[in-house]
């Protein structure tokens, strides 16, 4: 499981980068939904969602910021693989919504 290996390598990278942080992994939501972990860090509320894909969508970026909508976040980040392709029109997206887009040294 792709998304499973990733979401796990991400958390350890939250772990190291965040150190000060507290994470929650998959909360349930009142909606249902279920993003990959929040962050409290400094009274900051953040959604952080791991992307192991080709591409990075514009629908990728709605789901994170139905999160931050949901739970009255802060900001976002989204963790993409080495190789997941971002085009410009969705960074742009992202960053109008808040959501900041990491790339990781993951790789197939």
């Amino acid at each position: 499981m792709l998304s499973q290996a990733f979401e796990s390598y991400v958390f350890q990278l939250l772990q190291k980068q965040y150190s000060d942080c507290g994470v929650i992994v998959q909360l349930s939501l009142d909606s249902g939904l279920r993003p990959d972990f929040i962050m409290e860090c400094e009274n900051k509320l953040v959604i952080v969602d791991a992307k192991a894909k080709e591409r990075l969508t514009k629908g990728d970026i709605d789901q994170v910021a139905g999160y931050i909508n949901e739970l009255d976040a802060d900001y976002g980040i989204i963790f993409v693989t080495d190789y997941t392709e971002v085009p410009e029109s969705v960074e742009d997206f992202a960053t109008v919504n808040a959501i900041d887009i990491e790339y990781t040294n993951w790789s197939r």
